[in-house]
């Protein structure tokens, strides 16, 4: 749980670079009350991405594809990225207002 509000925020970067690529999304979702035992024996923020259902012909073309797969990765590729750049502005902010306050 120390991690589920990071998480859920990468989800939700993710998610829109997803949609940013014109995906169809289903939204983040999150299990409550009995979650993915890989996402919650983590010491970081964790997600798990459904890429798409090869039980659609179309997504399963689409994920076979190299223009698919390009879309896919450099999107979660951007979202990461983006989500560690937050992550070191918050902390550079944190350390000049501590800094400020003398602590």
């Amino acid at each position: 749980q120390k991690y589920f509000k990071n998480s859920v925020r990468l989800a939700s970067m993710i998610e829109t670079e997803f949609e940013a690529n014109g995906r169809k999304s289903d939204g983040v979702l999150q299990r409550n009350e009995k979650g993915i035992w890989v996402l919650q024996a983590t010491n970081m923020p964790a997600v798990l991405i459904e890429t798409g259902f090869i039980t659609n012909k179309e997504e399963e073309d689409y994920l076979n594809s190299e223009k698919g797969q390009n879309e896919i990765s450099n999107a979660i590729v951007k979202a990461i990225v983006d989500f560690k750049n937050l992550l070191d502005n918050q902390r550079n902010a944190a350390e000049i207002s501590n800094a400020k306050a003398g602590k």
